[in-house]
This record gives structure tokens, C-alpha cells and sequence, in this order.
């Protein structure tokens, strides 16, 4: 099973039907879920290969792409389409958001994982340690972009309760698919997706089983919590921690210590 062909295919078929056309002039290239690089590469052939002799550890889970224009291109009909965009990142055989350098060479847009800026790299940092690099995929829940995700249920909201509804519901239920295919060891979550969860996410907080909470001093406190869920008879550990963003709050003279309470609860 190719599963980056099928969850675009799934993307492409959601967002052509007539209900949900707005959709489409927001998905670009961007609305592919999957970022960075596996196994030291993007190339989708070569990533099927070794998943055939490796598995991925840990899925980091981002609410959804930072594109401002996204969010704007659905709500303006004036604006035009991301779509072909999409349809072109579909057919460059990296299972992630790529572009090509001046001598042809597809890389990776943004590589949080392999790659990351200070923020982001208070995670990668640990699950580099735990379970070793090229180890962790990184999916975003929802395949449309925004300035966060908050502006992207409240605007869309105000243009259709009902297509966000929709969108939300989509969303979840390809993330399913994504978790029980890969059924990692470990998933992170973003807390900001929390609020808006459908008890149709196999990670809803209703279904997490022995929940533990923690908190960690700093300037500003380190906060997580990790649960059990079940996956197809398979437990996976979720973990529920602040956007990367937040880290840098918590002080310099902190974050080692924060890091190491988040290591020993993997």
C-alpha cells in the first residue's frame, strides 16, 4: 500500500466535490500532510522501500501548515486557485512538500524534524535521543493552511459552520488512516488542536487511557501529559506538549531539565 498516493487521492476526490469547492482554491502544494524527509530522504520510492525493513517511531502531529494564503484563497472567490499546485507536488514522487535547487535536486521545504530552528528543536533533540534520527514522521491534522490554527476555525466558521465541519471531520479521519498504517511507538500532539477535536480522532481525549500529567518549573512552566491509546491492538503512547513556539519561554537555564522529564516519560 502506497499510503502518500492514497491520502492524497483522498484529498483530491474531498476537496473536488461541489459542497466543497472553496476548499480547493486553498490546497496547494502545502496541503501535502507530510513534511521533511524519512530515512534521510523525501523520495517516496525509496521511503516504501525501507519501510519495508524499518518502522517509523515516532509521528509528530502539527495542526496544520503555516500558509496564510491558504485560509484567504478559501475565503475569497477573487483570489485564484493553490489547486495545481497540489496536483504538481502529487506527481513529483516525494511523499513530502519538496523543490527542486538550480541543479534539479528535490528538497524538503521545511525540515523540522532533520533540520530544525531553535524552537523546534527542543523536541527533535529528544526524540533523536530516544529512539535515534530518521526515526520520527512529521504529518500535519488538517491539509489546509493558516496564520494558526485558531484563525482557521474561527474565519472559516464565519464563511460555513458546515464546511468546516466537514473539513474538520475529513481531517480527522485521514489522520486515522496515516496512525494505522505507520502505528508508531509514539505520537506528539499539539495541544492547540485539542479544542477542536471530533471524538471520530482515534486521539480524541476521551480515548486515551491512564492519562498523566506533568509539569516542569521554569520562567514559564513546561507542561505535558501522556496517555495510552489503542490502535488496531496496538498501544501507542500519546503525547500532548506545547507548540515549539512555546519553548523558548521556558528559559535557557530550564530547558534541559524539561527535556529530560519529557525523555524519561517516552
Amino acid at each position: 500500500m502506497n499510503i502518500f498516493d492514497v491520502v492524497n487521492t483522498k484529498i483530491i476526490e474531498f476537496v473536488s466535490r461541489s459542497e466543497n469547492h472553496n476548499l480547493q482554491r486553498g490546497t496547494g502544494s502545502y496541503s501535502v500532510p507530510f513534511r521533511g524527509s524519512l530515512f534521510e530522504t523525501t523520495n517516496t520510492t525509496k521511503v516504501l522501500t525501507e519501510l519495508e525493513n524499518q518502522a517509523v517511531e515516532v509521528i509528530w502531529l502539527g495542526s496544520n501548515p503555516n500558509v496564510p494564503g491558504s485560509l484567504q484563497a478559501i475565503l475569497d472567490s477573487a483570489l485564484p486557485t493553490h489547486f495545481n499546485g497540489f496536483l504538481d507536488q502529487q506527481l513529483n514522487n516525494n511523499f513530502s512538500e519538496a523543490y527542486a535547487d538550480k541543479s534539479g535536486v528535490l528538497h524538503p521545504c521545511w525540515d523540522p524534524i532533520n533540520k530544525p530552528n531553535n524552537k523546534w528543536q527542543f523536541y527533535t533533540e529528544v526524540l533523536n535521543k530516544k529512539f535515534g534520527a530518521h526515526k520520527t514522521l512529521m504529518a500535519n491534522i488538517v491539509p489546509w493552511g493558516s496564520k494558526n490554527f485558531k484563525a482557521f476555525t474561527g474565519e472559516l466558521k464565519k464563511l460555513d459552520a458546515d464546511l468546516l465541519a466537514r473539513a474538520l471531520s475529513f481531517s480527522y479521519e485521514l489522520n486515522n488512516l496515516i496512525i494505522e498504517y505507520f502505528k508508531p511507538k509514539v505520537i506528539l500532539v499539539p495541544k492547540s488542536i485539542n479544542s477542536s477535536t471530533s471524538t471520530e480522532w482515534c486521539l480524541h481525549p476521551s480515548k486515551l487511557m491512564q492519562i498523566r500529567h506533568y509539569q516542569v518549573k521554569g520562567k514559564v512552566a513546561f507542561i505535558f501529559s501522556v496517555g495510552l491509546v489503542e490502535v488496531d491492538g496496538t498501544l501507542i503512547k500519546v503525547v500532548t506538549a506545547p507548540h515549539p513556539s512555546y519553548t523558548p519561554r521556558i528559559g535557557k537555564e530550564y530547558r534541559e531539565i524539561a527535556q529530560q522529564a519529557l525523555f524519561e516519560q517516552l
